[in-house]
């Protein structure tokens, strides 16, 4: 399953700066844990993050729903550059 590309879609409405937008894996630390990185354009991260976090935590929600039906565990972390 590519969770990049999951990660994307449900990224990509959210954010007014779409060509700034990358998904990268990090690590791998075994075959069921990984970490993907976000990177964003600064004006974004607020509107990926959310008020008290809510829409970072709908992000890994649902990306960590569709790693478990493949026995996985999925990190997503947000960082926005200039």
């Amino acid at each position: 399953m590519n969770y990049e590309q999951i990660i994307l879609d449900i990224v990509s409405p959210l954010v007014n700066h779409k060509d700034r937008l990358r998904v990268i894996l990090l690590d791998q630390e075994n075959l069921h844990d990984s970490t993907y990185m976000i990177y964003c354009d600064e004006s974004d991260v607020a509107r990926l993050i959310g008020k008290k976090g809510v829409v970072a935590e709908a992000i890994r929600e649902v990306v960590n729903v569709s790693a478990k039906l493949n026995s996985k565990r999925i990190r997503v972390k947000i960082e926005g550059r200039k």
